[in-house]
């Protein structure tokens, strides 16, 4: 019996890590541009920040180094507390290409960065928008790079997987295994296909036309999507425009959080969203990640107590060599899944069935501040998510304000 259950175990661990490869293999890259610079489009950069004082300066930096020859950056200060607006100020004085926007309190049923991007969007003049966050990094090749890759393969909305730069212990233990996990939504990369209806993005980079992003209704039409980058991409597909998946580590590295605290409320602010908050995908998820990253632990320590108390058999041979085999496919698989994850050292590996533990935590975590109407906090706003993975209005509907967000070419010239 005991046999049996590791085989399928083993089998099971060898089969996600298939569907791991299958996902690499079929991951489109993008390659550097050939474009003449007359061929290149007006590119409007908008970058959403809220209380960001340690990591906006160097966002900034990294986009005004662009090779790019014609964009101008749009920095959205959004009501922060702290010195990020003084920050941005301070670039745009310095360089005429950036134009620095204060942001305006969200009307009631509005995530506040959507209603961030739909204000700045009144701002933006470009032919091309892309969306990016302020924790992002971006190599010199990346607007000219993507704006080009979009072109070519006539994209309406293109998005891009970052490389995660991972520097704390709580980032490289977590991080890893989540992440990880995600690959395996989507192997075959469905969200490329116009006839499948998967659809989402990667928001810390989003590339679109902008008569697409109009046409579609922008994020107003997604203002209360507590996932708003997968929502966006959802309206897009739908109204039968063509969306995108591809590889950014060649464009761009993102630090998402730098301490536990930043990253369990970032996380449980959105995570059990990512699943349609079923509990139906939340048991399957744990069974699925604990399988696979926790288990052959608990084999290893029996299999070592087995050898240790001197009991050799047919069986214990058996099992040691399945447990050779797993412990083998999850070294394969998070060399394979390490190439967006710098900041990992061999080591780390020893942390995952602690890291997959913490993971399972966060998805309980998530799934019960939806599920018991609790509040969840970002960034010093406080929401409460639904299971139709909205935002509940605190004060009632008000629709003041909502008119007016998405400005067209000539007004916000």
């Amino acid at each position: 019996m005991l046999l049996s259950l590791m085989l399928v175990n083993t089998l099971f661990i060898m089969a996600l890590y298939a569907l791991t490869l299958a996902f690499y293999v079929l991951l489109k890259g993008v390659e550097p541009s050939r474009r003449k610079t007359s061929e290149l489009p007006f590119v409007s950069v908008i970058v959403p920040a809220r209380n960001e004082e340690g990591k906006i300066g160097r966002c900034i930096e990294s986009l005004l180094a662009q090779n790019y020859p014609n964009f101008e950056l749009i920095v959205i200060d959004d009501r922060s507390t702290d010195k990020t607006g003084e920050i941005i100020a301070s670039y745009a004085e310095k360089d005429s290409r950036i134009k620095f926007v204060r942001g305006k309190d969200a009307p009631s049923g509005w995530i506040g960065k959507c209603n961030a991007l739909a204000h700045a969007v009144g701002y933006a003049s470009g032919d091309w928008f892309i969306f990016t966050d302020a924790d992002t990094y971006h190599h010199p090749n990346s607007v000219v790079d993507s704006v080009s890759y979009g072109m070519a393969n006539h994209i309406d909305l293109m998005s891009f997987v970052p490389m995660q730069e991972l520097g704390s212990f709580p980032e490289r233990l977590i991080m890893p295994v989540l992440l990880s996990a995600f690959l395996i939504g989507d192997p075959f990369h469905a969200v490329n296909n116009p006839r499948d209806s998967r659809a989402y993005a990667h928001g810390q980079y989003i590339l679109c036309r902008r008569s697409s992003y109009l046409a579609v209704g922008g994020h107003q039409s997604v203002r209360d999507e507590i996932v708003e980058d997968h929502a966006l991409a959802r309206v897009f597909k739908e109204k039968g425009y063509k969306i995108e998946v591809a590889d950014g580590k060649s464009l761009y590295s993102v630090r998402m959080y730098t301490d536990l605290t930043s990253l369990w409320y970032g996380w449980t602010k959105n995570l059990y969203s990512f699943i349609d908050s079923k509990p139906s995908m939340l048991i399957l998820i744990l069974v699925m990640i604990n399988s696979v990253v926790v288990a052959p632990w608990l084999w290893l320590g029996y299999i070592g107590w087995q050898w240790a108390a001197g009991e050799v058999s047919e069986l214990l041979l058996r099992m040691t060599l399945l447990s050779l085999v797993q412990f083998g496919t999850i070294a394969l698989w998070l060399k394979r899944t390490s190439c967006h994850h710098a900041g990992l050292k061999w080591y780390h590996f020893f942390l995952t069935p602690v890291g997959c533990l913490a993971v399972s935590a966060l998805y309980i975590h998530a799934a019960y501040l939806v599920h018991s109407g609790g509040q969840v906090n970002w960034k010093g706003r406080r929401y409460v998510v639904n299971t139709r993975r909205t935002i509940e209005p605190q004060d009632g509907e008000r629709e003041a304000g909502l008119e007016g967000k998405l400005v067209s070419r000539d007004v916000a010239d």
